[in-house]
């Protein structure tokens, strides 16, 4: 089922019946106003019974009559803009998957279902620049709404609604919006402080928002308000992440894997700020989380590595059929790994844990360390992750050359990551600095995730050269192995000289 998107940029406007329309012709910018357009549309929305998707500034809606007759799901996107995902009509009683995908995460296993009929008599007008192109629409709506939501109730009201065209959704869209919407408030219409119809609609039953404004952080404030903060924004990464991976997009496990380590990273480096039992339990979730997506992400990596090694071989050196057996063997895997990633992120166990990390942000479970000032708080926890890096790295130089140092090394690279996030999570208390520290300790992360990456590969080239049936390809494997261990060791050298910077940055906490 195809489906599409776009974003929608608008703002609304009360109007009672009486009220009469503006003169759109004497606003600034239009040259000609297009003929009256008219539909009647019917809109059924859908949501679970705890208005999971209107707590987050999310709709789901089955429009029939207009030019966009389909299903409608409407995404918070920024200030005054959604994302709107559209597809076919289907069948009246069923989500498409596609939508549903993306709202799994929020949804979390409730049963969603109609909440609201409205039906809207809709006359537009179409306004045109000077220059001929279409900037804008003007819609005219006189609504009738039925909810089944807390007490059963109908409503009438009538509302105006100025919507950019698409082509206008650009980085100028405030400004061309906010032209047309002092125009027409000079004009002597009111901006609505409706959010939605549907809000309208639900009236009292209509939910608080699960997205709070936060305390803003400052130096002498709170510890624990950039790390929450921080938090909040991870975690909302992380839902949108998850409708990437159901859909099966591009190097959306990898980035859904990220999200989860730098929540973690966070939990951890931060862990003083809050009571431990939350935190370890969140931590041992979603390592555990992290692990199954990694499975997959592993072969993914192995996959794409193995077969450049192979293409960059002359073709004297591979022997038998080796492209086509890694194909094979690979695809079987991924299948497995990926199979495991459903049926996890469709699980209970997963929808749990996304409640708790919601609920520990909107209700953290801070000690009075959570309360001491965040520049001199922060700074010396993100110093103790620096301190942590630095007795890896004097671990990993003076291990054995072999199998311990290449453990030695990747433990670095986890310290580097948790430093790097750690730093990310205070850069509105300590600025370039932490900015700074924290793309010192990246680089450290992505060369020494180039060994881990090239230790993993030698493992996989190791098993596949002594199996019982490899044939002439043992000898090709051997020749990646070396090469391997070639890369692994300029790579090892690559951060003993550039990863000095990472080891001597520190944060002032004055």
């Amino acid at each position: 089922m195809a489906t599409s998107s776009n974003m929608e940029v608008e703002q609304k406007f009360d109007a009672e019946a009486s009220t009469p329309l503006p003169d759109l012709k004497a606003i600034d910018g239009v040259g000609r106003v297009g003929e009256p357009a008219t539909h009647s549309l019917e809109a059924i929305y859908f949501d679970t019974r705890h208005l999971a998707l209107a707590s987050r500034g999310i709709t789901l809606r089955r429009r029939t009559g207009g030019p966009d007759a389909g299903w409608h799901l409407k995404l918070p996107h920024s200030a005054g803009k959604r994302t709107e995902i559209q597809a076919p009509l289907g069948r009246a009683d069923t989500v498409p998957v596609e939508l549903m995908d993306r709202i799994i995460a929020y949804t979390r296993g409730h049963a969603v279902a109609a909440v609201a009929t409205l039906t809207t008599e809709r006359t537009s007008y179409s306004l045109y620049g000077n220059d001929g192109h279409r900037m804008a629409d003007f819609v005219d709506d006189s609504v009738q709404a039925q909810s089944v939501i807390g007490e059963p109730r109908q409503l009438e009201w009538r509302e105006w609604e100025v919507e950019l065209a698409p082509d206008e959704t650009d980085d100028g869209d405030d400004t061309l919006l906010s032209t047309l919407t002092q125009q027409l408030s000079d004009a002597g219409a009111k901006p609505s402080e409706r959010t939605s119809k549907l809000a309208t609609a639900l009236g009292d039953s209509w939910p608080a928002s699960k997205r709070t404004d936060r305390e803003e952080p400052s130096g002498n404030g709170p510890a624990v308000i950039p790390v929450l903060n921080y938090l909040d924004e991870q975690v909302a990464d992380l839902l949108l992440q998850d409708s990437h991976v159901r859909l099966a997009r591009d190097d959306s496990v990898h980035q859904m894997r990220s999200q989860i380590r730098r929540i973690r990273a966070v939990l951890h480096g931060y862990s003083a700020l809050f009571e431990q039992a939350p935190v370890k339990d969140l931590e041992g979730e979603l390592k555990s989380l992290a692990k199954t997506l990694g499975r997959y992400r592993d072969v993914e990596v192995l996959h794409e590595r193995l077969k450049n090694s192979l293409d960059e071989l002359p073709g004297k050196l591979v022997l038998g059929q080796l492209h086509n057996e890694l194909e094979e063997r690979m695809a079987l895997r991924a299948e497995t790994a990926m199979s495991a990633i459903r049926n996890r992120l469709n699980s209970p166990r997963y929808f749990t844990l996304l409640d708790d990390l919601e609920a520990f942000i909107d209700v953290p479970p801070s000690t009075s360390k959570g309360s001491g000032p965040a520049k001199e708080t922060t700074a010396k926890l993100v110093n103790k992750a620096g301190k942590r890096l630095r007795k890896r790295h004097d671990e990993a130089v003076s291990a054995a050359v072999g199998p311990q140092r290449d453990k030695a090394f990747h433990e670095v690279r986890k310290a580097a990551k948790k430093l790097r996030f750690a730093a990310a999570a205070v850069e509105s208390i300590h600025g370039k600095r932490a900015v700074k520290l924290g793309s010192a300790a990246h680089r450290v992360q992505s060369i020494l995730g180039d060994h881990q990456d090239s230790v993993m590969a030698r493992a996989e080239l190791l098993k596949l050269g002594s199996a019982p049936d490899v044939g002439s390809g043992a000898f090709t494997y051997g020749v990646l192995h070396a090469m391997e261990r070639t890369t692994a060791g300029a790579q090892q050298q690559e951060y003993l000289k550039k990863g000095k910077k990472a080891r001597k940055l520190r944060l002032k906490n004055s």
